[in-house]
């Protein structure tokens, strides 16, 4: 081997060793790289294994409570069915009783005046006038209470109360759902152009 062949194997060599070293250092940082992808990519699993534990738990715990809110909504349902059918039975059961009342009063308002009218037609002018004396009083004002029974109006306070609950109950839905807690996207930026690629290749280039 000549002196020059020589020198080209030792310059060979140098320049082995130098690209040798440029090379670790290169591989250290693929291999630091790896490591921080594969730990990215244990957190992202991690991450959505908890979101789905956490949409999970929040779709039953949704769940129970709208259960719990419709059943209390049901139970006020039927205390309000309730509370309206005792007024109505007390309601309809007063009606009835001045119902009765009246009919009374008009059967004997029809009987006194059906003596009046045979009267008025009597020849005998003593039994007339002794008649006369106890059968042409007018009648009386009557001792019934002024009947006022009105459907439209004896449940309107009840109707509003459920009206105006019905509103409050949308507003605070409306309300409540507008300030919920959104789900932030998880988002993994990746190179799109040569540009981008060129600038990830630069932080494992020594």
């Amino acid at each position: 081997m000549d002196e020059h062949s020589g020198h080209k194997t030792v310059s060979a060599a140098a320049e082995r060793t130098k690209k040798q070293k440029q090379l670790g250092v290169t591989q250290r940082k693929f291999q630091q790289r790896i490591q921080e992808r594969e730990k990215e990519l244990q957190d992202l699993r991690q991450a959505v294994q908890s979101l789905k534990r956490s949409a999970q738990t929040a779709v039953e715990d949704s769940e129970r409570i709208f259960t719990e809110l419709i059943r209390s909504i049901e139970r006020r349902r039927s205390e309000v069915k309730e509370l309206i059918r005792d007024q109505e039975k007390a309601e309809v059961s007063r009606a009835e009783g001045l119902l009765e009342r009246l009919e009374q009063e008009i059967a004997e308002l029809r009987r006194r005046e059906a003596e009046l009218e045979q009267l008025s037609h009597t020849e005998d002018h003593i039994h007339f006038l002794q008649s006369c004396q106890s059968l042409c009083a007018p009648p009386g004002p009557g001792d019934l209470p002024s009947i006022t029974v009105s459907p439209n109006v004896s449940f309107e306070a009840v109707r509003k109360s459920v009206s105006e609950l019905k509103e409050r109950l949308e507003d605070v839905f409306k309300a409540e759902f507008k300030v919920c807690g959104r789900v932030e996207e998880v988002s993994v930026l990746e190179p799109q152009t040569r540009q981008d690629f060129l600038q990830c290749e630069s932080v494992i280039k020594p």
